[in-house]
């Protein structure tokens, strides 16, 4: 069933709902743009108030929002048939003083019904305290791209129902803030349902407390340009890994893992694969190595993964070179 002629219709349905005090309204899948009073293109987020939205929404040019009282006007945190939110900063206009942006972001708090997130163009030096357990306990999705300005991460660990998380284009550090007293949900046990994990173009590591079981479950994981990324301390943790992506990373480090599909691409600075955690990959059936130029040669370990069933290995002059038979040094 094609819902586009039923999205358009709703979306002048809410154009001209907007000039009727208090009307109810359901409202699925919208495009909200805002705008400053004397814009003509847009909407103020008061406009919202008094909107019953179901679905979905992107909210979008929140730099235009002035402070933080104009943002609770939206009163998300009552609209308990949103379940997924998006909200846009645009990277082309002027933005916000960071902590101005940081209390618009904590009056756009959503209703706990909420279960996907997408927080994009965020420039203030921190992510909302409502973030956590008790706001995003039925979330089984987030994004979090291009917040340039946060150094840490809200306790994604914490939200029991999380199952894909997406972290892109940033220099957060993956790391949980805050600990398990005042949490509200203490416990032990990291993303007991997280599934998915893709990160691309972080500038730092991947950090995690000792001691505590993580990601019990993950099954894909992708590593993108992430050239200072750390992931190697945590690889013990990955039983139920199924699929590891390391893409455009200078150094990826391998430890006991159990994944059935390695893939390192464009690895432009990687020499040598590590011995001892190749050996590791016992589950292995499919290798594949592309436009890695300074790899030299592959480990001896292979020869122990007896469930490897395709290597493919392709764009690696230096190790081709080796490998030429007469004249190559292999």
């Amino acid at each position: 069933m094609d819902l586009a002629p039923l999205q358009k219709k709703l979306q002048e349905l809410l154009n001209a709902s907007f000039k009727i005090c208090r009307l109810l309204i359901y409202i699925i899948a919208v495009n909200f743009v805002v705008c400053q009073k004397k814009q003509k293109k847009g909407y103020q987020l008061g406009k919202l108030r008094d909107v019953n939205l179901y679905g979905s929404i992107e909210i979008r040019h929140l730099e235009r929002v002035k402070n933080d009282t104009e943002a609770k006007e939206a009163n998300l945190s009552t609209k308990g048939n949103l379940h997924s939110l998006i909200i846009n900063w645009s990277w082309k206009g002027p933005h916000r003083y960071e902590s101005e942006e940081v209390r618009v972001t904590e009056a756009l708090k959503p209703h706990p019904n909420l279960t996907c997130l997408t927080i994009s163009g965020f420039r203030g030096f921190r992510f909302p305290d409502w973030m956590n357990h008790s706001v995003l306990r039925n979330v089984v999705s987030t994004t979090i791209r291009s917040c340039a300005n946060c150094s840490g991460l809200p306790p994604f660990g914490e939200l029991p129902c999380l199952e894909s998380l997406e972290l892109l284009m940033g220099s957060l550090e993956y790391v949980e803030e805050g600990d398990d007293v005042h949490s509200g949900f203490p416990t032990r046990r990291r993303f007991p349902s997280l599934r998915k994990l893709f990160i691309g173009e972080f500038h730092k590591g991947l950090l995690k407390k000792e001691g505590e079981e993580q990601f019990p479950v993950l099954e894909q994981m992708t590593i993108f340009d992430c050239h200072m990324f750390v992931y190697a301390t945590l690889s013990s943790y990955f039983t139920d890994l199924t699929s590891l992506h390391i893409i455009h990373n200078n150094e990826p480090g391998l430890s006991q893992c159990f994944e059935e599909r390695l893939e390192i691409h464009s690895c432009s600075a990687l020499e040598i694969l590590p011995e001892e955690g190749v050996k590791g990959l016992t589950s292995l059936t499919l290798l594949s190595v592309y436009d890695c130029e300074m790899l030299k040669c592959l480990p001896d370990g292979l020869q122990h993964l007896t469930a490897l069933t395709s290597l493919t290995v392709g764009g690696c002059p230096t190790l081709i070179k080796r490998c030429e038979k007469g004249i190559g040094e292999d």
